[in-house]
């Protein structure tokens, strides 16, 4: 079936997702009751009570959540990408399944068709990516040292070996990559070396089992390194089986209801050690920065381990002014748009209440809208002559509400209950999902982390 449309609609349905649409009035301080952030529905004539994007709100909220060592904010970004990569469903050609409402479509489509595989990284493989793999080795890439990726071109630094385009311009974010590339290259050429040498396709086996392994230690980095950092101890400690009495919710509410509310934690600047500028950070201008930026040596230790006195963060409600990742438009700008446009999706959400009705009620009653407004506004607002209100939260979007909870019940700047429930599933859910196969049969004494900054020690020694 063709779904017909005159030229102007469907420009204007293209220009609305790549951010070339005039009128933002929609995320001014006219135009929505919490400025910059993620309410819908939104009286005109209402005046903003916060600004979550503010400098001096941004500040007071972040100063009892600053317990999290920041390289995990850009570990959060990969796992978010390699979840999903929600695309609108009028952009893309898309089957309808059984089951699926012919009334009410959905608004997004996942183009990510196996979660937690680190499809992100790998994309669609040698075979078909060259520019991705070196076709004779069939390995990454990147060289044994580098610290981003290589030029698909010499005379165009900006088109870059990698696989998803989302893991390119925060550079945090892509020497993050940049070390998952080099982890697998590194067993790869192990895995090749312990084949017999006579194997008609040594290579691509090679690169299969890599693949597999590093697909394992990626699984366990989730579990034991990242997790522990965000998720509330209550909701850590749950068994699988009490874990599973809860609902998974969908995609599209996990990619932009709670992958969103990580961008509660990138700080203004970061000790590397020396202090940088988070808008150092985002590459801009290839040109300018990026050569720069490819010799800067960073000690890892301050950005994920605790003890070593690097900057800290969590989630907070509050997103940093600080952040602009495309073209000069704020974090919170972005989400707003997109909360526009999938329209309604808020505590009432049948995903949401799913999991509401599931939670112990002392839980959940927090969460009714009037308790989180009068809660947030007495321990939060209050003290800085500001006000949340029922109304308000109740127009507001589910990411936003997240990082009310985190601020109000998250401990040690993590998620409160419901974030954590949320996303602690919808992680557990995929990995159950994914099947693998352990191939360290073939090269026994491979290295086995189960903490990032272990992968970190390992392709840098």
């Amino acid at each position: 079936m063709k779904i017909t449309a005159t030229a102007d609609e469907t420009i204007a349905a293209f220009e609305g997702e790549v951010g070339h649409r005039k009128d933002q009035s929609w995320v001014s301080g006219t135009g929505c009751p919490i400025a910059g952030a993620i309410c819908h529905d939104a009286s005109p004539s209402r005046q903003p009570k916060i600004d979550f994007a503010a400098h001096s709100w941004r500040e007071a909220c972040i100063v009892d959540k600053k317990c999290i060592p920041a390289g995990y904010t850009y570990l959060g970004q990969l796992i978010g990408h390699d979840m999903g990569h929600a695309v609108p469903i009028n952009q893309v050609p898309y089957a309808v399944r059984p089951g699926d409402s012919v009334s009410s479509p959905p608004r997004r489509h996942n183009a990510i068709e196996n979660p937690l595989t680190l499809e992100t990284l790998y994309g669609a493989g040698p075979r078909v990516l060259p520019h991705l793999f070196d076709q004779e080795t069939l390995l990454f890439r990147i060289g044994r040292k580098s610290i981003i990726t290589l030029a698909h071109r010499g005379d165009d630094p900006s088109v870059r070996a990698i696989a998803d385009a989302r893991n390119r311009d925060v550079h945090i974010l892509h020497r993050i990559t940049a070390i998952m590339m080099r982890y697998h290259n590194r067993l790869a050429e192990r895995f090749f070396a312990a084949l017999p040498a006579n194997l008609a396709d040594r290579r691509m086996l090679a690169f299969c089992m890599a693949r597999n392994h590093v697909l394992h230690s990626w699984h366990a980095i989730i579990r034991k390194d990242f997790l522990p950092q965000v998720l509330d101890a209550q909701i850590a400690e749950l068994s699988m089986e009490d874990l599973r009495q809860y609902p998974v919710i969908d995609a599209v509410t996990m990619q932009h209801g709670l992958m969103r509310a990580f961008h509660a934690m990138p700080r203004k600047s970061y000790k590397f050690p020396e202090q940088r500028d988070l808008g150092a950070l985002v590459l801009r201008s290839p040109q300018d920065n990026e050569h720069k930026l490819s010799r800067w040596s960073l000690d890892w230790a301050l950005f994920f381990t605790p003890d070593e006195g690097g900057t800290k963060t969590g989630i907070s409600a509050s997103f940093s002014p600080a952040f602009r990742p495309r073209g000069g438009v704020t974090i919170d700008q972005l989400d707003a748009r997109t909360a526009r446009d999938l329209g309604p999706q808020g505590l009432d959400g049948p995903d949401i209440k799913a999991v509401l009705a599931q939670m112990p009620s002392d839980w959940s009653s927090r969460l009714e809208p009037g308790s989180l407004a009068q809660d947030f506004t007495s321990e939060v607002a209050a003290p800085m002559g500001l006000e949340l209100t029922e109304a308000e939260v109740q127009r507001c979007h589910i990411h936003l509400i997240l990082m009310i909870e985190a601020q109000l019940y998250g401990k040690s700047g993590r998620f409160g209950p419901l974030g954590s429930l949320l996303l602690y599933r919808k992680i557990e859910d995929a990995i159950a999902n994914v099947r693998m196969v352990d191939p360290s049969a073939v090269a026994p004494d491979l290295p086995r982390p189960n903490c990032f900054i272990q992968i970190i020690n390992e392709v840098n020694s």
